[in-house]
């Protein structure tokens, strides 16, 4: 296959698209009015989907040169090194974009919507016709579900938000450590929005809301980066917007709204704090799970409310939710020994012996370094309860207690054997295999 063939097919897939993206914007529900527009000419809604549809495409038709632009732009960006490293680059070149016509399509489409809501929110000339295009794109692009929306389509609707030019990001421009980073695109926490930008952009947030495709794809990517920002968190409403995707029957892709959540935790105590707690009781266990897994990071913003949803979470119906929230049970053992102590006394009495076994190998040798004695008995309760793997790693931990108070041991042991003799009998018998010298130390409470 030719270059020109490639390109052909791309010039020709573009069109096919902006039509159905224009059309399927417009459908989906009315498209927002520009954030400005002067007072000598003022915005005109365009009458008809395909009146609209007709536009961006005979635009798109009369811009050779722009699209060339763009397909340079993206080919540069995107293609792979091995393709730039090979013995026939054009060559290979050439057979990988026709094989990511679609990819490569829509991207190119992402950009003329950048480039159009750029002369749509120029200050000194704001060109309201492109508006409708460039929105109805983004939109579009969107509702589909596209990658190329999900991970470039933010700065857009950031932009109006603030009702100014966008400047394309990739996600390789993210942060000071990248070489392309460039401040002046970032949007800074202070920076107040613009009331009719914000505005658009609610329309834009709940257009995408109400689409099934777009509000798993697309709006939870949107609002973890939003929640980022508390200018644009308020405005924009994304603790309401977060609740509302937990509470929408059958929503599975929940693990990003924990995430969201806990970065607004500094800034909305009380929103947050509402969403994590109905975070806990959520149908989908991966949900709980992301929860769980998150504690630790929860407890740096705000320990009661991580303590307070651990407390759920370790009587979770899901085992995997359980042994995760016990991970950061085990943790605090080097933060709050009370608190340790006292959950682990209760987690270990349950008798799961996944729980036992994560609260062996994160927490237990730390806790008799701390408090040797062991007067919570927590040595007893975990060899009650442990496999026969945790129980080699247990006998370790008793003798070394021994080492520190043969008080504390004899103390241990008894315990063992109060509940259970034939658990002792198989401590004591595991000690003697390891070293018989001890046999004279370990007591026989039959005799």
């Amino acid at each position: 296959m030719s270059r020109r063939e490639a390109k052909a097919l791309i010039w020709e897939g573009c069109e096919a698209l902006i039509r159905d993206l224009t059309l399927a914007s417009f459908q989906a529900a009315p498209l927002p009015n520009p954030p400005l527009e002067l007072p000598d000419f003022p915005a005109i809604q365009p009458e008809t989907s395909e009146k609209l549809a007709d536009q961006a495409v005979g635009i798109f038709l009369t811009d050779r040169a722009g699209f060339n632009h763009r397909l340079s732009s993206i080919l540069e960006d995107k293609i792979p090194d091995y393709v730039r490293r090979n013995i026939d680059p054009k060559k290979l070149q050439e057979k990988w974009a026709s094989e990511n016509l679609e990819k490569i399509s829509q991207a190119l489409i992402l950009k003329m919507s950048s480039d159009w809501l750029s002369s749509a929110l120029d200050e000194s000339s704001p060109d309201t016709d492109r508006w409708y295009l460039g929105v109805s794109l983004l939109i579009g692009l969107s509702l589909n579900g596209f990658d190329v929306a999900r991970k470039e389509g933010l700065h857009l609707l950031t932009s109006i938000s603030m009702a100014r030019p966008p400047r394309l990001q990739t996600p390789k421009s993210s942060g000071p450590h990248h070489l392309a980073w460039d401040p002046g695109n970032e949007i800074q926490s202070d920076e107040v929005p613009h009331p009719s930008g914000v505005l658009a952009a609610s329309i834009i947030l709940d257009t995408l809301s109400g689409n099934h495709i777009s509000n798993r794809k697309i709006i939870p990517y949107w609002l973890e980066a939003l929640a980022v920002s508390r200018n644009l968190s308020m405005h924009l409403n994304v603790p309401k917007r977060l609740m509302t995707l937990l509470n929408e029957r059958g929503y599975t892709n929940s693990k990003i709204v924990v995430k969201s959540a806990i970065q607004l935790i500094s800034e909305y105590p009380q929103e947050s704090h509402d969403i994590l707690t109905r975070a806990s009781n959520h149908h989908d266990c991966e949900t709980r799970r992301e929860l769980a897994s998150s504690l630790q990071r929860i407890f740096s913003d705000d320990p009661e409310l991580a303590l307070r949803l651990m407390e759920g979470l370790l009587q979770d119906e899901d085992s995997d939710t359980r042994v995760l929230a016990t991970t950061f049970l085990s943790s605090l053992v080097r933060y709050d020994i009370s608190t340790f102590t006292v959950k682990a006394s209760e987690v270990l009495q349950i008798g799961d012996e996944r729980m036992t076994q994560r609260i062996i190998e994160s927490a237990m040798r730390e806790y008799l370094s701390i408090n040797p004695m062991d007067e919570y008995s927590l040595l007893p309760y975990a060899w009650r309860s442990s496999s026969q793997s945790s129980k080699s790693r247990l006998v370790g931990l008793v003798m070394q207690q021994l080492e520190v108070t043969e008080e504390g041991f004899k103390r241990s042991c008894r315990r063992i054997f109060e509940s259970d003799n034939e658990e002792y009998y198989d401590l004591k018998k595991r000690i003697l295999r390891r070293d018989s010298s001890l046999s004279n130390i370990l007591p026989d409470f039959l005799e």
